[in-house]
């Protein structure tokens, strides 16, 4: 059996934690876990990645590729195939005849036929591509494509497997932007017709895909979970200079006209946007503080990049709005950091708060578990699966509920201390070796099927 994967995701992302979205973890982790279950199991199945996009295999590779590519039985396509059309494209639409007539029938008809050739002469190069493709993938003896969240191609003479993360942007639109609406409703178009397996990432999001349409009904879905990523699990067992790490911290904070002390602040990590439901969490902080319900000495961080629909920015405004005076301010706005320094803000807070609208699975509730932290969540969607009983859950439309639950939390650092211990024997049910098995048995049986 062997596989091929579209990495698009991958390749386009620099490997940073801000460019590290829950698509790139999954992707990365399922393959590179794939990888090391075959060298055990099955050393005569192979994966090949690939991009649908030739554009894409320009790019430089960031450190997670490179280091995928290091196991013995995973290939890249890193060839970029030439055609005669690549040279003869700007050659022709820069020609003194082709310019007159452009600019005749842009003023006429209102028409820009440079635009319309250069679709016209990026199809006919994606059809070359997809044909050098099929010619590949038959000398390989490729049984299997794995598309990716945003490249997906009918080859109707494999098996066709792509992974659903979430169904927000249609249970949901207006908490997405349009790009992100249409790229969903082509790819559930194209899962749905083309696509004889389907790897749904919570049980949450099989049971959004059931209830979208009938059709997911003759699919065969599997729920695979992701897997806790190893820089995390690595960090949950690493004896570390905790102090000095800690002292950077404030360094950080510092550059904020602010100071922080262990264990005396709440985080948030993830990107602002809409969905996220940052303004209730940060006015209930503010109001708890106010009403001195929690010690004025605690703080709320928020790490995480600017997202979309202005949110970060209308927080920040907010922010100035209660506390004009810098030193005042008991909220504090950073941009994405590196993974070890959001490992030491997640061990060194006194709990991780995420009150999402909705997850498709809710990475940071599994990664603060691991480092043995409390965790404050919503009851909807996936959130549940992932915490189970070991975090407290608020209801994230009820503004009261989240107030509540922080005050309770705080005032209780012993039960605060106990889901910490709790949430990190959670955090050892998702662990990518038992992620490759499923996906493994269900490509197994898909191949033996079609």
């Amino acid at each position: 059996m062997n596989i091929a994967f579209d990495i698009s995701p991958l390749i386009s992302a620099s490997g940073s934690f801000g460019d590290k979205s829950g698509v790139y973890r999954y992707t990365y982790g399922l393959i590179s876990s794939l990888s090391s279950l075959l060298l055990r199991i099955d050393k005569k199945s192979k994966i090949f990645l690939f991009s649908f996009n030739r554009d894409l295999l320009t790019y430089p590779l960031n450190p997670d590729i490179l280091q995928v590519l290091s196991a013995r039985n995973i290939t890249f396509f890193k060839k970029v195939p030439k055609f005669k059309l690549d040279e003869s494209g700007d050659f022709f639409t820069d020609s003194y005849v082709f310019k007159s007539i452009h600019t005749l029938v842009k003023n006429l008809f209102k028409l820009n036929m440079k635009s319309m050739y250069e679709n016209y002469i990026n199809n006919i190069r994606f059809k070359k591509y997809i044909k050098f493709l099929r010619n590949e993938f038959a000398r390989l003896k490729i049984n299997i494509i794995y598309h990716s969240e945003t490249a997906f191609y009918p080859l109707q003479e494999y098996i066709n497997v792509m992974t659903i993360y979430d169904l927000t942007p249609i249970i949901s639109p207006e908490m997405h932007r349009d790009e992100n609406i249409d790229l969903q409703k082509r790819k559930l178009k194209f899962a749905s017709k083309y696509c004889q397996g389907i790897v749904c990432i919570s049980k949450s999001t099989k049971n959004d895909l059931l209830r979208n349409s009938n059709i997911w009904k003759n699919k065969k879905i599997i729920v695979a979970y992701p897997g806790l990523d190893q820089v995390f699990a690595n960090a949950s067992k690493k004896p570390v200079d905790s102090n000095k790490l800690f002292r950077n911290l404030n360094l950080i904070i510092k550059s904020r006209n602010q100071k922080i002390q262990k264990n005396k602040y709440l985080l948030y990590y993830g990107t602002f946007e809409p969905r996220k439901n940052l303004i209730y969490l940060i006015k209930a902080f503010i109001n708890l503080q106010n009403e001195r319900e929690i010690p004025s000495n605690y703080k709320l961080i928020l790490i995480g990049g600017e997202g979309w629909g202005g949110v970060k920015g209308s927080i920040n405004n907010y922010i100035d709005e209660q506390f004009p005076i810098d030193k005042d301010k008991n909220i504090i706005l950073l941009d994405y950091l590196s993974d070890k320094y959001v490992i030491e803000f997640i061990k060194n807070s006194y709990c991780v708060i995420y009150p999402s609208l909705y997850e498709g699975f809710g990475l940071p509730v599994l990664e603060s578990m691991s480092l043995g932290k409390a965790v404050i969540c919503s009851d909807n969607s996936s959130l549940p699966e992932v915490g189970n009983r070991s975090v407290l859950y608020v209801d994230a439309s009820d503004y009261y509920d989240i107030k509540q639950k922080i005050k309770y939390l705080i005032n209780n650092p012993e039960i605060a201390k106990s889901m910490g211990l709790e949430g990190m024997e959670q955090s050892n049910k998702f662990r990518w070796e038992k992620t490759a098995i499923k996906v493994y048995k269900f490509l197994t049986e898909l191949s033996n099927e079609y």
